[in-house]
């Protein structure tokens, strides 16, 4: 998944491996091999990319979207704070 949405951030922000590498400080090499779909060694790495796509780790690494739960404490907001909830 990784090699794709590489593969794919790269086509759409019209980028070379190269540029990547210089504007992330994240090896050449090590680009190229996740681009030929070696494993990170680095999740670290994984995360310098995620952050300059502006997208999360494991959407990036994983082809994952977190998804948004909703927050129960704000739904029984008005009965906590009128100390009406046990």
């Amino acid at each position: 998944i990784l090699a794709q949405n590489l593969k794919r951030l790269l086509r759409e922000h019209d980028l070379t491996v190269a540029q990547l590498s210089r504007a992330t400080k994240v090896p050449a090499q090590t680009l190229n091999n996740w681009l030929a779909g070696l494993e990170p060694r680095s999740m670290g790495q994984v995360k310098v990319i995620s952050q300059y796509f502006q997208m999360g780790l494991d959407e990036l690494a994983y082809g994952e979207v977190p998804v948004k739960r909703p927050n129960k404490l704000k739904e029984y907001e008005d009965e906590i704070y009128a100390g009406v909830f046990e």
